[in-house]
């Protein structure tokens, strides 16, 4: 009677413990991380069009997440480039791509031809998941 007893309560915490390893891997905290930013061109002039790819790795299925694109600061303190994307992950590497226009670069504008970094953030749920820099340079 006690070694049926021992053997079903195994038998129980094996399911327990099968139960509880499943459900953390399907809902668990999910995990995202920017795998690498990259820009079609190193060096930019007025005007341009710049296209950047950024390549982000899922552990699983995320809707609602957010690319906030911001840098390119000016001598003033202001931001030329501030400017999200939405997007729905899958599991697995995702390559997101964004374009964004060039500021005027001279004197006047306050952008003086040099180097000049930019942030993305990875957020969801007013969260944010990582952060990568990226420097590029802007001439006339």
């Amino acid at each position: 009677m006690r070694r049926d007893l021992l053997i079903i309560a195994v038998i129980v915490l094996a399911v327990i413990l099968v139960v509880a390893v499943a459900a953390s891997l399907l809902f668990g905290p999910a995990s995202a991380d920017i795998l690498s930013v990259s820009t079609d061109k190193d060096l930019y002039h007025s005007n341009e069009i710049m296209h950047v790819t950024v390549e982000v790795s899922s552990s699983r299925s995320l809707d609602n997440t957010t690319l906030l694109f911001s840098g390119i600061e000016d001598r003033y303190g202001d931001f030329k480039l501030n400017d999200t994307l939405s997007a729905n992950l899958t599991p697995g590497t995702n390559t997101l791509v964004y374009e964004h226009t060039m500021p005027s670069c001279s004197h006047c504008s306050g952008l003086d031809p040099g180097d000049y970094q930019f942030n993305v953030t990875l957020g969801r749920n007013g969260a944010i998941l990582d952060t990568v820099n990226h420097t590029i340079r802007i001439e006339q």
